[in-house]
């Protein structure tokens, strides 16, 4: 293998798709040899320094973390760098297996090669393999489980059953019926979790378990909804008043300012709402002038008809949609 200064790396990173519209990789960081304390920013497509590391085998470390700061599972992977001067590889020397790690057998070629198991025993079992270059570097091994059946069975044909279980609670397995099947796991907290599975066949044997892990994401909290209003007029906070907000849905807040008997001029109406967490909004301050236009000087048809007009008395096409004030029945209102 080549001696590599730089390392470029590829981050994939897998989110439901219920969450897949909403969240972005907003970031990430990587660490190498277990270093977790000097781990470093990780943007996409950047290039790692590896320059300072030994020769020899290494690992780095990767996460990423979500728009919602959500961060993955730490994602890690083994890389070797080689020795200052040395030459790349160019061709595979020799192969080498172990049964049940027993050493059984040295190979001068890579050709196909047929390996005689006829004296295992019927069972699981496991196969090791490793190749060396032409430098005589020795690749890491690689592992198999295999099965062999016992004399005269014939192969199975078909799945009758399945099974799963969360969190290695093997005692409450469950089977599936179908597949693919929906697993309901509503039940779970937020965080890590894992799921192990296990098929059997029509001759009774069951496979190995396959555990793969998940991640439940917290639930949203619900979100507050608007329960109570307060304001008060000018600087007179000691006489504000207070009342329910109904229904939340309506797309205008309308204050009757007409049992305020307020002078004619400018004014301030200062607002704030309570939601149902109790948290009360920010003040909102706007000013407002009462105009010399009376309720009693208003024609007698502002207060029959139903309709909207404002301080000049025109009528309005239906509800205003504005801020200001405006009559309505013989009263003036306050829109927000």
């Amino acid at each position: 293998m080549k001696a590599m200064r730089r390392m470029l790396l590829a981050v994939v990173m897998i989110i439901s798709t219920a969450a897949a519209a909403q969240t972005t990789i907003a970031g990430g960081e990587y660490w190498i040899d277990g270093a977790i304390d000097a781990r470093q920013a990780l943007s996409s497509g950047a290039s790692i320094d590896i320059s300072a590391l030994q020769p020899g085998l290494h690992t780095l470390t990767v996460r990423v973390k979500d728009s919602n700061g959500l961060w993955s599972n730490q994602v890690a992977r083994i890389f070797f760098v080689s020795p200052p001067g040395r030459t790349d590889a160019t061709s595979v020397t020799a192969c080498e297996y172990w049964l049940d790690g027993v050493k059984k057998s040295e190979y001068t070629t890579l050709n196909t090669q047929i390996i005689d198991i006829s004296g295992l025993t019927p069972g699981l079992h496991k196969i090791l393999v490793r190749v060396k270059d032409n430098l005589g570097i020795w690749s890491n091994q690689m592992a198999r489980i295999f099965f062999v059946s016992p004399p005269g069975r014939t192969d199975a044909t078909s799945i009758t059953k399945r099974e799963f279980w969360l969190d290695d609670k093997i005692a409450a397995r469950q089977t599936i019926d179908d597949t693919p099947a929906v697993i309901d796991i509503s039940a779970l907290d937020a965080g890590l979790h894992m799921m192990t599975m296990r098929v059997q066949d029509d001759k009774g044997i069951w496979s190995n378990q396959v555990a793969r892990t998940f991640y439940v994401a917290p639930k949203p909290a619900p979100a507050a909804t608007l329960t109570k209003y307060m304001y008060w007029i000018d600087s007179d906070r000691e006489h504000a008043v207070t009342g329910d907000i109904e229904d939340e849905g309506e797309q205008q807040f309308v204050i009757d300012l007409e049992p305020l008997s307020l002078e004619e001029g400018d004014h301030t109406l200062t607002l704030a709402v309570l939601n149902s967490k109790g948290a009360w909004s920010n003040i909102a301050t706007e000013a407002f002038t009462v105009a010399p236009l009376g309720i009693r000087n208003t024609p007698a048809k502002l207060k029959t008809d139903g309709a909207w007009y404002d301080l000049r008395g025109h009528k309005l096409n239906g509800v205003p949609n504005r801020p200001g004030i405006y009559i309505h029945d013989g009263k003036k209102y306050l829109l927000k």
